[in-house]
């Protein structure tokens, strides 16, 4: 699978990033913490606002700042030698007293370390030829503001903050306490001196650490900082000590390891498609929120540097379409995720039994109130797609007692969707938040303001039934169905799935245009329908609820110049008057929603459109940073004037369901099929031209283990081999390769 070890963010302008589980450290391209989003956070809530270090009163010339690993920074920065200081025993040199040995006399290196809390080591090295003395001062502050206000800057909750200082022998302790009478925040700065002396606090119109290092020639000393953040009266410690080195139990370490060896390991020819595939895993392992027991620990943040929390669409999404990488970040998910599900109707926050949870944030604004994020069900994707995971993490690991205990809360979602989901009882599911101004308005995967618009652009009011979640929630039923007739539980099956076909036939009576020959968008709360042209119909695709006969026609009209870009589908025709490259959902191009197009393509039988659509994201990750997809890009048309197609203002890199998608690419591409409680594995492979040879080690179905190599002949036709097998089971493919 390549190095995982190495999980580096890719900065958006002016930005770098390093995170752990719930805890982010965002700083400006120099390392620094001074303005805007930066800032070090946890639970979405800013323990430290400003931190940034002077020597001898002035800031450091910048050198470079780099990530090293996806918890880890390390800068440079240079200072001159306090004055005489560059002075060495040799007189008769004249650049002893200035040039570079003195302008760049004072060596600065800070390495920062993310988990729990955060560490810092500034090492400070003198390169003069003289025995000096060099005065250290941090600027620190830390304003509790959440991570909302401090994108927006705009304050919506706001209270003193009270600062406390005692000195110790060996350094200096700093608190800042935060004095709102609902939030229970504080932060502790530990500074420990090797061999700093005359500690010093001074706060005058803002806090100010400040110690004195003596330094021979060629001397380091360090000085280490522990961030530890005080979150609802808990400590969060760094997990980290100098040097990086575990100061305790390293649960994050271990967890990486664990989920990592479970991990299946593609090898083939193709650099580009290695590089994409160890880059997503190398980022999925990065992600996990390491929240839990188990693998529960392995539940996926969305994104970095928005999206660190649980959101039950993003991370059931990214978990469902990475099985085939590890199963265990399915089930670990599933059984989070499944610990919100509502209980009872609450419209402040969406909330109705059986509902599955769309996002939870514990920052100040959801904590009081000022928001409905402390638990928000305003998703319709994430009851869909919790149903399909279940069904799915049968289907790989054959495990009935896990089923069994899903059982329950998937009977609850089952009902939610026929009670609740299908407002009129018409027989669709449409979406309208009860959460007045504070709701999400649209509801589908696409949930910006003005993702679903009329051909003419105008907006479509609620309450709206969106195509895929049409197709979503027909899945859904007929998998459940199936997991349930295999477990014994035969009339419950016959029923979803008798509901599945019933819905399906709805659909593709209702949704689909025979003037466009193409599924509409969504039905309006009149239901007539919204007859945009969009990407949404990829979807249905892959969830199956179209008819053979309009497959093609669907499929073909995806793959035209004015939704395809070259590098991706769009999420709206270019030729709709809102049609905008680089607006959210207006005409960008989105990597986990194209491979669920492949994934669609592939199941209808489109091989050569699924192989053309795989080429052209697999082209533009090599045009971002390690190989990564990130969010979300534009949609410019791959063209000699547009070489590369941009990338969204703010857009997520990495992106769980983005990662996930270099995944689910080449799942669809090898048409793998796991069916663990019939202890067999089904492939239908047809590999490009491109990608002629796929070797798959350590795939899991049930108890058994598999290895494949893949090959594609001279005739197009891709053939399967068995090179490894361990446990009971039957590998079964195409008659064309029996």
């Amino acid at each position: 699978m390549g190095r995982t070890d190495v999980n580096l963010y890719w900065p958006r302008p002016g930005e770098l990033s390093a995170y752990r589980g719930h805890s982010i450290l965002v700083t400006d391209s120099h390392g620094r913490v001074a303005a805007g989003l930066e800032g070090f956070y946890l639970h979405r809530t800013r323990f430290i606002s400003r931190l940034v270090l002077k020597v001898e009163g002035s800031e450091p010339k910048f050198v470079s700042a780099n990530p090293v690993t996806a918890h880890s920074l390390i800068s440079y920065h240079l200072a001159p030698s306090p004055a005489g200081a560059a002075a060495g025993p040799s007189p008769d040199k004249p650049d002893n007293g200035g040039g570079e040995i003195a302008e760049k006399g004072i060596e600065v290196q800070i390495n920062r370390f993310v988990g729990g809390g955060l560490r810092q080591d500034v090492h400070v090295t003198n390169h003069g030829m003289a025995e000096t003395s060099v005065t250290l001062a941090w600027e620190v502050a830390a304003d509790f503001a959440d991570h909302t206000e401090a994108q927006s800057g705009k304050r919506q909750q706001d209270a003193p903050v009270n600062d406390e200082w005692a000195a110790r022998a060996d350094g200096c302790d700093l608190t800042f306490r935060y004095r709102h009478p609902e939030l229970d925040l504080a932060t502790t700065l530990r500074f420990s001196g090797d061999g700093a002396t005359d500690w010093a606090y001074a706060n005058r119109g803002g806090s100010v650490v400040s110690c004195k290092l003596a330094l021979r020639p060629q001397n380091t000393r360090t000085v280490g900082i522990d961030i530890a953040p005080v979150f609802r009266g808990e400590t969060f410690a760094p997990i980290h000590g100098l040097d990086g080195v575990p100061t305790g139990d390293p649960v994050a370490a271990r967890v990486t390891e664990e989920w990592t060896a479970a991990c299946a390991h593609l090898s083939t020819g193709n650099s580009t498609v290695q590089t994409a595939w160890d880059r997503a895993a190398a980022d999925l392992g990065s992600l996990h929120l390491l929240e839990g027991e188990g693998v529960e620990r392995f539940t996926l943040a969305a994104g970095i540097p928005n999206y660190i929390g649980l959101f039950g669409r993003d991370s059931l999404m990214a978990a469902w379409q990475s099985a085939l990488l590890n199963r265990d970040t399915l089930r670990g998910t599933l059984r989070v995720v499944g610990q919100w599900n509502a209980e009872q109707r609450d419209d402040r926050y969406d909330a109705e039994p059986g509902k599955i949870i769309h996002q939870r944030q514990m920052g100040p604004l959801a904590t009081l109130g000022m928001s409905p994020f402390l638990h928000y069900y305003g998703d319709y994707s994430a009851p869909g797609l919790f149903l399909l995971g279940i069904a799915t993490d049968f289907a790989h690991s054959g495990d009935k007692d896990f089923l069994l205990a899903m059982r329950d809360k998937a009977l609850a979602t089952l009902e939610w969707m026929d009670r609740d989901g299908d407002r009129d009882g018409d027989g669709f599911y449409e979406y309208q938040t009860r959460a007045g101004d504070s709701g999400i308005k649209n509801q589908g995967w696409k949930d910006s303001g003005q993702a679903i618009l009329h051909e003419d652009g105008s907006m479509v009011p609620d309450p709206i039934a969106v195509c895929e979640v049409q197709g979503l929630y027909y899945a859904a039923k007929r998998a459940m169905g199936l997991a349930f007739a295999s477990a014994g539980e035969q009339a419950r099956a016959d029923d979803l799935l008798a509901q599945a076909v019933a819905l399906k036939e709805r659909f593709n009576e209702r949704f689909w245009m025979s003037d466009e020959q193409f599924l509409a968008l969504a039905l309006g709360p009149d239901k007539r329908q919204v007859k945009s042209i969009a990407s949404n119909a990829g979807s249905a695709l892959a969830y199956g609820i179209v008819d053979e006969g309009k497959a093609t026609a669907i499929a073909e009209r995806l793959m035209m110049p004015d939704m395809f870009s070259g590098w991706g589908v769009r999420t709206l025709s270019s030729r709709h008057p809102a049609f905008n490259p680089l607006a959210y959902h207006l005409g960008t191009v989105w990597p986990f929603a194209n491979a669920l197009t492949g994934y669609g393509f592939k199941r209808y039988g489109f091989d050569g459109l699924l192989h053309r659509l795989a080429k052209g994201l697999f082209d533009a990750s090599e045009l971002f940073h390690l190989g990564r997809l990130p969010e979300v890009f534009g949609g410019h048309t791959r063209d000699r004037r547009h070489p590369h197609p941009g990338i969204y203002p703010g857009a997520c890199s990495p992106q769980a369901w983005s990662a996930s998608a270099a995944i689910f690419l080449v799942h669809a591409m090898l048409g793998i099929t796991p069916l663990a409680p019939a202890r067999t594995l089904i492939v239908d492979p047809s590999l490009p031209e491109w990608l002629p040879e796929v070797t798959l080690e350590g795939v899991r179905v049930g108890e058994a283990r598999v290895d494949l190599r893949f090959r594609r002949e001279p005739s197009g036709v891709t053939r399967h081999e068995v090179l490894a097998l361990s446990g009971d089971l039957t590998v079964r493919g195409p008659e064309a390769a029996d």
